[in-house]
């Protein structure tokens, strides 16, 4: 009975400094295992390429025939261990805004959801849903869903922990997290967010075919996103105290 009090407080974002380093190891190697075991198994003879197939392709039943089910598994693992850490945060980036806190988590549950649902929706170009609407389009609003609420999510308590830092955005009180050096965290999800969106943009301007050629390849930009997304929480989770800071807001 105490364990099972235990495995459902570390679910509401209750965790101890041990037990969240062993749940984030934990749940991003089964996360990994899985989608790797995803990739080993798509047919050799498709040549699965991150320059030029996106993370998507590996939840094709129709040319990943087995391994299509590790990935859906592998995104729903994802998904569902993003909620305890966004609870973390969230309990934490409240003390520097209420408003602004709740704007960012409402975003990245929106973006969980969207990734959660991809899991269910597989990229699947030719099966049609509902007759008239393909898999692979609602499985591609679901995945715009996702990373654009993890993106926005993000985006938002970046600007949080930038108004905390500088004391000119509250001047009758002391950044809460000030001391911290949170910005190198953000650092990588910037930088390929920035460079997602100029890459895109010029290959749309020079009428380059999708997916694009080298540095212009969606696939690689996409796959560098996910990746930052989960530096990014993982990062700030570790980072952040894991006493809440007393302070009136």
């Amino acid at each position: 009975m105490m364990e099972d009090r235990r495995n459902f407080s570390i679910f509401l974002g209750n965790f101890q400094t041990i037990q969240l380093r062993k749940y984030i190891l934990i749940t991003f190697m089964i996360t990994v295992s899985f989608l790797g075991i995803s990739w080993i198994l798509y047919p050799k003879e498709l040549n699965y390429s991150i320059m030029t197939d996106t993370i998507s392709y590996l939840g094709d039943f129709v040319k990943n025939p087995i391994g299509w089910i590790f990935f859906s598994i592998s995104f729903i693992i994802a998904s569902i261990s993003f909620i305890p850490l966004i609870i973390y945060l969230h309990k934490r980036i409240i003390k520097i805004s209420n408003t602004g806190t709740w704007i960012g988590t409402i975003f990245l549950a929106i973006g969980i959801l969207g990734i959660f649902l991809t899991a269910f929706l597989p990229d699947v170009y030719g099966t049609d849903f509902f007759e008239d609407v393909s898999l692979g389009k609602i499985h591609n609003i679901a995945a715009l869903i996702g990373i654009f609420g993890l993106i926005l999510g993000l985006f938002d308590y970046g600007i949080l922990f930038f108004i905390d830092y500088w004391t000119i955005f509250h001047k009758n009180r002391k950044g809460i997290y000030a001391y911290l050096s949170v910005f190198p965290i953000f650092l990588p999800f910037t930088l390929i967010g920035i460079g997602t969106l100029i890459t895109q943009i010029i290959r749309t301007k020079l009428g380059g075919e999708w997916p694009g050629a080298g540095i212009l390849s969606f696939p690689l930009w996409e796959w560098m996103l996910v990746i930052s997304f989960f530096i990014t929480i993982y990062g700030l989770a570790l980072r952040l105290p894991q006493k809440i800071p007393d302070i009136e807001n």
